[in-house]
């Protein structure tokens, strides 16, 4: 009888967990996820393209590679949320609200940078971070040329015209080389999830 109820009781379990994955539970520990439940853009902005949340059990992502997967999108979302605020802040040229916006952006993609890199990155992963990093890193600077401009009187979308944001791009086209490269077999809806991150935070 005991037998029969150990039994029982790890199938229960098993069944319980199948059906939690089945209704789209995370695919790392509650006290590990840090992707959004709400993946809208900030206020009076929107994304340069159709970027849809992670599907929470980040289907084709080996299990050894889905807390990574989850953090660093999670970092990347929140830059490109960033961008959207300080870029229509440039748009709209207000010292004080351009000067808030740049603040935060510098304070997001810090953080992020942080994060990532001290990131524990799974076996041949390296060169994924090393791209999205560099990502980062490169818009930092195209953002502060941006602003210093903007500030003087200069016009709308000089963020496109400062060489490292082309530089940015091709690390971007790198890092999606990277994900279809490791994720052959990862689902449609994982696959466009996954570029339109990367499309969202790139310039062009």
């Amino acid at each position: 009888m005991a037998a029969w109820i150990r039994g029982s009781a790890l199938l229960l379990a098993v069944l319980v967990q199948a059906a939690a994955l089945q209704a789209g539970s995370p695919a790392v520990p509650p006290g590990e996820d840090w992707y959004p439940a709400d993946v809208a853009p900030p206020p009076g902005t929107q994304y340069p393209c159709a970027l849809t949340a992670l599907p929470r059990e980040l289907p084709g992502i080996p299990a050894g590679d889905r807390r990574f997967i989850n953090h660093v999108y999670s970092m990347l979302l929140r830059a490109t949320q960033a961008k959207l605020v300080l870029q229509k802040a440039l748009a709209e040229n207000q010292g004080p609200a351009l000067a808030s916006a740049y603040g935060q952006y510098r304070r997001v993609t810090g953080d992020a940078l942080v994060k990532i890199r001290a990131e524990p990155v799974p076996a041949g992963l390296d060169k994924f971070r090393e791209n999205v990093t560099a990502v980062l890193d490169l818009q930092r600077t195209v953002f502060a040329q941006a602003v210093q401009a903007r500030l003087g009187g200069g016009p709308v979308g000089g963020e496109y015209k400062v060489p490292e944001a082309r530089g940015a791009s091709q690390q971007l086209i790198a890092a999606w080389t990277q994900m279809m490269q490791r994720y052959p077999d990862w689902s449609a809806e994982m696959k466009d999830s996954i570029y339109h991150h990367l499309c969202a935070l790139d310039l062009f």
